[in-house]
């Protein structure tokens, strides 16, 4: 739909029937990039919103594009105006917007299929006035694994909503813009938010009012949103002119003129903003006729505005030093610009000298020799038969082994050369590689296809015509990565989730077992859904194949000692993020299980046997009773052979029900596991996961799981219409997939 004319007005009501979402695009001369940008809001997982585009002026065929699409769709409402800059046209959509919520999104940049499920459900959940996300670069040919550069780290990740005062924290943000965060509509009309038209650097006093009114601001710590960033657009041009000056400094004493310091540390959070802006801006965009102005302006609006930095408040260098050395308090101009400008500017040399240093100390190590080793072999032919697995912590165990076990068997891979990097005496030598060893290395460097079970290490380099197949290590019941704010892993790794998000860019493909399991890492990992594979997992494939194997079944319980009529309850739990980073006498373990008094209740008609986790059989010390550790076995081994399953929050539960075995659950820690991690509550409603702390329930629970015949249930709708094998042969010949699927039906 085309609307012509009208000007912004007042932000209307939600009116009945109204979308969730008014998506708004302002847009100008974008042609090359519009159908990738409104493209990626038209495949949005969850649908219920319209885009609003307000074509400002174009001269290209902007406006014609963006007819065709809103000929063809009926969420998408065109207005054409005369260019009167992005603010206005922001402006302009707000006056004309329906929904709930409000994403801003820039016409040369792009977002993420599920970008409006994961904010609307955290919005709706928390009631929030905004919902801030993460944003990475498009940086194609730049090394960066899949053309994406993910590099925030921003202080405030680590928690999950911002409440009052306290959402004054998202002024530390990298930068601020105002497309990465979701706007509760309603909260912008009451503050009467919009943005200043006819000026650059629009969003700096737009995004200061949001986040200084708020008081609700959910955080979802996933780069969602994608900046493209190109010389043509409205923050890179016109540098030969004051107009850079002009509106920076405006919007600099703007923002602190609507500050409300409600927050004691709000105004110390927004100078360092402002001060870590500027070395840039004074290099990139300010002519050298203006500069002496531009900084003595900067410096009287930091006077003006009395910045003081409360104790065990942490900002940047440059305002620490700046603030240590009086610049603003006593309108030292000279000093402040040789601090920001130039070569020979202060915290510019400190940064180059860290790093000449750094590279100087790499360059002269065995590890700069080993790197520029594996450059060149990086540089050179793939081995175009090397198949090489990675197990989870470098494990000879679930997935890997047993697709490993597989090729072996198969005689389509005969005369292959498959290696398993593992230090595990079960692996013949001739298929074994050491870990962390540098003939490995190069290896993994140069195999046509490389199979993990977990997160690659990050000092694998992927060649640039190898295929990377992550086999993964189970359905999640936990929330993964970009699902869950994971306190205690980002308090002590900031980066963490940005070097997950350059391994998962390596990925090729992804194996899920069921479409519930696709959905997840969609949203967890941002996976491309042409890389999910629905193979179903080779670890429940062994299990099916061998639930009947008698002789095996006997082997494993006499190796346990455990009688042919004794009743076998398995019980494995899983790990706490709440102990990430603690030792074994710091962490909190109270939920694990009493195994002493589980022995002792059911008597000697159950045997009970413990699978840990890698750490807690130590733990549990003395405590097991007659409890049999068996953390040493491979888990699926015990599946086999158990009457019940006892676990926690264990993708584990997921492979005894494919075969039937009864699973009672034991969760003694539900709210400090939210807290922590967090659960997918419609997976765990699949796996039919409940709650117990009780002892007496839980013994009762056992007893009659025990007693059930088996029924093989298939908790979670597996769909293996894919086969892993063609896939990995498929890549040996270099082949697509589809082409490999055609010629195996």
């Amino acid at each position: 739909m085309r609307e012509i004319g009208g000007a912004a007005g007042c932000l209307p009501s939600e009116p009945e029937n109204a979308p969730l979402v008014s998506v708004i695009i302002p847009v100008y001369n974008a042609a090359e990039f519009l159908h990738r940008c409104i493209d990626s809001v038209l495949a949005q997982t969850m649908p219920d919103f319209e885009l609003i585009a307000i074509n400002d002026g174009s001269t290209d065929t902007s406006l014609e594009i963006l007819e065709q699409y809103a000929a063809s769709d009926p969420r998408v409402r065109v207005t054409d105006q005369e260019n009167a800059g992005q603010g206005s046209a922001r402006n302009r959509a707000l006056g004309l917007a329906t929904g709930r919520y409000v994403l801003f999104v820039d016409a040369d940049d792009f977002i993420e299929r599920v970008t409006l499920q994961v904010t609307t459900e955290r919005a709706e959940e928390d009631q929030s006035d905004l919902v801030h996300f993460d944003w990475k670069l498009y940086s194609p040919g730049t090394g960066h694994p899949g053309g994406m550069h993910y590099y925030n780290a921003d202080p405030f990740w680590h928690k999950r909503v911002l409440l009052g005062a306290g959402c004054d924290e998202l002024l530390r943000v990298q930068n601020f813009y105002s497309v990465t965060n979701l706007y509760r509509r309603g909260f912008l009309a009451t503050h009467g938010i919009v943005f200043e038209e006819g000026r650059i650097y629009e969003d700096n006093p737009f995004v200061l009012q949001a986040v200084n009114r708020a008081e609700i601001a959910s955080l979802v710590h996933s780069p969602l949103y994608t900046i493209n960033p190109h010389p043509e657009s409205t923050t890179r041009s016109n540098t030969d002119t004051d107009k850079h000056v002009r509106d920076h400094l405006h919007a600099v004493a703007r923002t602190f003129e609507l500050l409300n310091r409600r927050n004691p540390r709000a105004a110390a959070y927004l100078a360092a903003y402002h001060v870590k802006k500027i070395g840039p801006y004074y290099e990139r965009r300010i002519p050298r006729r203006y500069r002496r102005a531009y900084i003595r302006e900067f410096v009287e609006i930091l006077h003006a505005a009395q910045i003081e930095i409360p104790p065990a408040t942490s900002t940047n260098a440059p305002m620490r030093l700046a603030m240590r050395l009086r610049l603003f308090e006593e309108r030292r101009y000279t000093a402040f610009q040789a601090m920001i400008s130039g070569k020979n500017a202060i915290m510019p040399r400190v940064k180059r000298g860290k790093a000449w240093l750094r590279r100087q100390k790499h360059r002269r190590s065995k590890a700069g020799a080993w790197s520029a080793q594996l450059e060149r072999v990086l540089a050179g032919p793939v081995k175009s038969d090397a198949i090489t697995f990675l197990g989870l912590d470098f494990k000879y165990t679930g997935n890997s082994r047993y697709l490993f076990e597989q090729l072996l068997a198969d005689e389509r891979f005969a005369g292959l050369d498959l290696k398993f990097v593992t230090t595990d005496t079960r692996v013949p030598e001739h298929y074994r590689l050491p870990p962390s060893n540098a003939g490995t290395n190069a290896h993994l460097a140069r195999s046509r296809v490389v199979i993990a079970e977990s997160w690659i290490p990050p000092h694998v380099r992927k060649h640039r015509d190898s295929t990377w197949v992550q086999l993964w290590h189970g359905t999640p019941i936990k929330r993964m990565l970009f699902d869950s704010h994971e306190p205690r892993i980002i308090w002590n790794r900031r980066h963490h989730k940005t070097s997950k998000y350059r391994d998962i860019q390596q990925w090729d493909y992804f194996v899920v077992d069921s479409e519930i399991a696709a959905q997840k890492f969609q949203t967890a990992f941002l996976l491309d859904p042409a890389k999910i594979v629905r193979t179903g997992y080779p670890r429940v494939a062994y299990l099916r194949d061998h639930a009947n194997d008698r002789p095996l079944q006997q082997r494993i319980r006499s190796e346990l000692g455990i009688a042919p009529k004794q009743k076998i309850v398995l019980y494995a739990p899983t790990w706490r993020d709440y102990n990430y980073g603690r030792s074994l006498e710091e962490g909190d373990f109270s939920y694990v299980l009493d195994l002493q008094e589980l022995t002792s209740e059911l008597g000697d008609e159950y045997a009970v046997v413990f699978h840990d986790h890698g750490y807690l059989s130590s733990e549990l010390g003395t405590n097991r009773g007659t409890a049999i550790d068996a953390s040493d076995m491979e888990t699926q081994e015990l599946l086999l052979i158990a009457d019940v399953l006892v676990t926690d929050y264990s993708s584990v539960a997921f492979d005894a029900q494919a075969i039937g075995l009864p699973v009672v659950w034991h969760i003694a820690d539900a709210e400090m596991f939210e807290e922590s991690r967090g659960v997918y509550k419609d997976v765990a409603s699949a796996g039919r996961v409940g709650a117990t702390g009780s002892s007496e329930m839980l013994w009762d629970l056992v007893q009659a799981a025990t007693g059930e015949p088996r029924c093989a249930r298939e908790l979670t709708e597996v769909i293996a219409h894919q086969s892993l094998e063609l896939i990995i042969l498929g890549s040996i010949a270099n082949s697509r997939i589809d082409a490999v699927f055609d010629a195996g039906t």
